[in-house]
């Protein structure tokens, strides 16, 4: 059974990094690829890069969608884009996200591949190099805490296509959906696999990571709606007061200041990981 995966990137506006997010799909050595690219309208050269592709995507065989519309957010152009997928698997790779090597897919096909003789799982996941001061770190994926928090990055995940048609992404929420959705697959009981694999390197200077206190306190909301979050709405409030300072942090410290702590947390946490660069990779 070959297994064909979709890879979807989200962008807008993105001329600076969405090459490096291209130039990692097209570099994959995995056969049964497709491509979609959802563009929120881009008025700046994003259109004109996206499209200097085309050739190269088409002559690797890979089924190369553009489409370029507004949208309502992240999340709504992530459930326009996953309409056009076809494939077995749906990998969301937005702009200045990318693989973390030429054999990312078809290592996770392989994974897939392994369960062809049963119900193949409904979530294949990895690990995440984040770079963010100067520094990769591994985003500490749990999936045993998925109750509690996201359980791995979401650019390092591949979910069954038919699973995101029947569950799309709940564009109410702006920052979180993504943890609402793998809540649902939890809930339902749907099969997680871990590749054991680095899938993807992201910067820590997207929306979840700007708008921390917003992102954090939308996920407290996400565990109540799916009856997970026990705790009163005093303890809430405590924990919205925390957010609050740790935001004022991100917001207002001196860089070398947020650096200095961000440091110490990798360090102890266990987060260190050493990462061979990709050509593609831009600091």
């Amino acid at each position: 059974m070959s297994i064909r995966i979709t890879v979807i990137t989200i962008c807008r506006n993105a001329a600076d990094v969405i090459p490096q997010t291209i130039e990692s799909v097209l570099a994959q050595d995995w056969s049964d690829i497709e491509y979609v690219i959802q563009d929120g309208a881009s008025s700046d050269d994003t259109p004109k890069i996206i499209e200097s592709y085309r050739e190269k995507a088409e002559s690797r065989n890979i089924g190369f969608i553009y489409n370029s519309e507004p949208d309502g957010g992240i999340y709504d152009a992530m459930n326009k884009a996953a309409v056009h997928a076809t494939g077995d698997y749906i990998n969301f790779m937005n702009a200045g996200d990318c693989f973390y090597s030429a054999d990312v897919i078809s290592k996770i096909a392989g994974v897939a591949e392994n369960h062809s003789g049963q119900d193949m799982p409904s979530m294949i996941y990895g690990d995440c190099a984040v770079y963010e001061y100067g520094r990769f770190y591994r985003f500490a994926k749990s999936i045993e805490d998925i109750e509690e928090k996201m359980p791995f990055s979401h650019q390092s995940l591949f979910a069954r296509s038919d699973f995101l048609r029947e569950h799309p992404f709940n564009s109410e929420y702006r920052y979180s959906a993504d943890y609402d959705l793998l809540l649902t697959a939890h809930d339902l009981n749907e099969t997680f696999v871990d590749s054991d694999q680095i899938v993807c390197i992201t910067t820590a200077d997207g929306t979840s990571s700007i708008n921390y206190h917003d992102t954090l306190m939308e996920s407290a909301r996400i565990l109540k709606a799916h009856g997970k979050y026990h705790h009163s709405d005093e303890e809430l409030a405590r924990l919205e007061k925390s957010l609050k300072l740790k935001q004022f942090v991100l917001d207002r410290f001196p860089l070398f200041v947020k650096r200095f702590i961000r440091n110490r947390q990798i360090d102890s946490r266990g987060q260190n990981i050493e990462v061979d660069i990709p050509i593609w990779f831009k600091k």
